[in-house]
């Protein structure tokens, strides 16, 4: 592919005409990745709710679960797709949930919707859902954020016993009805929103980490109940390419095997717009021993070497492989239609090397080659800010919020404000000192230290480390995550006081300019598509992960975002 574009490049400059800028070769274009469609996802990217819900639960008489999904699986509970054939010995009914607590200003969700199903049975709709009606295989009720979760119970399935279980059952708000029935698949205020990115990461989307996917006959398909066991079907992640006009960014399962890489890059090649190019990476993370993924990569190494067992040099192999059986699927046209994709920790300069050259990997195998040789595109990450709320930086962090709580305190006092006043005052302001003190610290104001990862660290050392090793390599500098790691690290995750203040750090004006500094550093170290993480989640104790809070949201940290997205920098 580098090589296309090096030749249409030199043919340009020989004619005087400009050249193109297209993703990842400088040009800075802007991705996104797409958080996990779990069934409290405040995103809702599909119109039908059932594909984002829970695995099934076997609910007893007085017990909320007396068994799992995996354990009714193993009793062959399921058809093909997911649908219970059976409601199994021990168990009254099974049930599921969407929706789940979804906080009271999340917009989007509220209406009312209508549950559809085939089938012979008996199915109710509780919790959440009010002022339910049911009719002839359906049921209508009403939905409003902060009311708990849609509780869909079948009670009986298949009651005469010839195959007519409850099945193809669809919960869709009532106004997107009509829109369902004539076949879209994605909710159109989602699809607006991340409309304009250049390249979709589908990590999250295809539960790549920790997945067990090995074969392609056990894949997700468009049919199944829901979509958070294995991920989202191939097929649906290239229409929504396809509709978007952005080329999507695959992560392929570790236990993947060949067949399944394979087809599913003929699904890929077969159904994505020739004007598209597919990007392929395989796995996600590695080198990162809380994945089930960098353990296997161990245990494989180990087997294969039994002395001096190198885990990495096993994942820029098999990446290898997995690269070369894409662009043999797509033949004549991988070079213009494929970006292959390599990836390292960032922080860890020198962690690459064994990566891009694998030397024991290569020694060992007939015909093998060094791993760097086979990408087109080598992949950092383009996070700061992960030290601010981690061990022995609580500690200060916390100074900060309690002298930023007594300045608005005193200032409250010098205006004279007193009663509703006074607190109202108070809480718009009780964190202003301390986001000020944020912000500078990760702007540098504190100069390097050891562990500490501010934009300096990330703009003036390991972007232009790694910018150096794509050059050597001839592959094209890209992010596949990046911006804000501010979250709460260990105990001090459980401090909701300290939760709440990072929360509103992530989403100020303060950290919408880091994010404007971050992406000039990204620029001047000549890096192409920066693949933001992630499009729109809830944010909370574990982190503020999503741009966007909720369908309905903005605010600073994501104009900048779209700021850079659209070259207004």
């Amino acid at each position: 592919m580098k090589h296309l574009f090096k030749t249409v490049f030199a043919a340009l400059l020989l004619a005087g005409l400009p050249a193109p800028v297209r993703a990842g070769s400088g040009g800075g274009g802007v991705g996104i990745n797409l958080a996990s469609p779990v069934d409290w996802s405040t995103a809702q990217p599909f119109l039908d709710l059932m594909k984002t819900s829970r695995p099934w639960i076997g609910h007893g008489a007085d017990e909320w679960e007396v068994m799992n999904w995996e354990e009714m699986a193993a009793q062959g509970v399921f058809d093909d797709h997911g649908w219970p054939k059976v409601i199994p010995p021990g168990v009254s009914s099974v049930g599921t949930l969407m929706l789940t607590d979804l906080p009271e200003d999340t917009a989007g969700v509220a209406g009312r919707y209508l549950l559809r199903w085939e089938g012979s049975g008996e199915v109710e709709v509780g919790l959440g859902a009010q002022n339910v009606d049911y009719g002839a295989h359906s049921a209508r009720f009403d939905f409003a954020p902060g009311n708990g979760p849609v509780h869909v119970v079948i009670r009986t399935t298949d009651p005469e016993g010839t195959g007519d279980h409850v099945r193809n059952m669809t919960l869709v708000r009532e106004d997107r009805v009509a829109l369902h029935a004539e076949g879209a698949v994605f909710n159109p205020d989602w699809l607006a929103l991340i409309d304009g990115f250049e390249v979709l990461r589908f990590m999250d989307w295809m539960e790549t980490n920790d997945s067990t996917l090995a074969h392609w006959e056990d894949r997700p398909e468009p049919g199944d109940v829901s979509y958070r066991l294995n991920g989202v079907p191939v097929e649906i992640m290239v229409r929504l390419a396809n509709e978007l006009g952005a080329e999507p960014w695959f992560t392929m399962p570790h236990l993947a095997d060949d067949d399944f890489v394979r087809r599913f890059a003929e699904t890929v090649r077969d159904g994505l717009d020739p004007d598209l190019r597919a990007w392929v990476e395989f796995s996600n993370e590695v080198w990162n021993w809380i994945f089930d993924q960098a353990h296997w990569a161990d245990a494989v190494a180990k087997r294969t070497w039994r002395r001096d067992p190198r885990w990495i040099q096993i994942y820029a192999g098999r990446a290898s492989e997995v690269a070369d059986i894409w662009a043999e699927v797509f033949g004549a046209g991988a070079d213009a239609r494929l970006m292959r994709v390599i990836a390292t920790q960032t922080g860890w300069m020198g962690l690459e090397q064994e990566i891009l050259n694998a030397g024991r990997w290569v020694s060992k195998g007939k015909g093998r080659s060094a791993p760097g040789l086979h990408f087109d595109a080598y992949a950092v990450t383009g996070y700061f800010g992960g030290h601010l709320a981690q061990g022995d930086r609580v500690g200060p962090l916390r100074v900060w919020i309690a002298e930023s709580r007594a300045a608005a305190e005193a200032e409250a006092d010098r205006q004279g404000l007193t009663g509703a006043a006074r607190a109202d005052y108070i809480e718009a302001h009780r964190f202003d000192a301390a986001v000020a003190r944020a912000a500078a610290h990760l702007a540098g104001a504190d100069g390097p230290a050891k562990g500490v990862h501010d934009l300096p660290h990330l703009v003036d050392t390991l972007f232009p480390y790694h910018a150096n090793i794509a050059r050597e390599w001839d592959l094209e500098l890209v992010a596949y995550e990046g911006g804000s790691h501010v979250v709460g690290g260990g105990e001090a995750r459980d401090d909701d006081a300290l939760t709440e203040f990072l929360v509103h750090f992530n989403y100020s004006p303060e950290m919408a300019e880091l994010y404007r500094q971050m992406f000039e550093g990204w620029k001047a170290a000549g890096g192409g598509v920066f693949a933001a993480y992630s499009d729109v989640a809830r944010p909370g104790r574990y982190g503020s992960w999503g741009h966007l809070r909720h369908l309905g949201d903005s605010n600073p940290r994501w104009d900048a975002l779209v700021a850079a997205r659209d070259g207004r920098r």
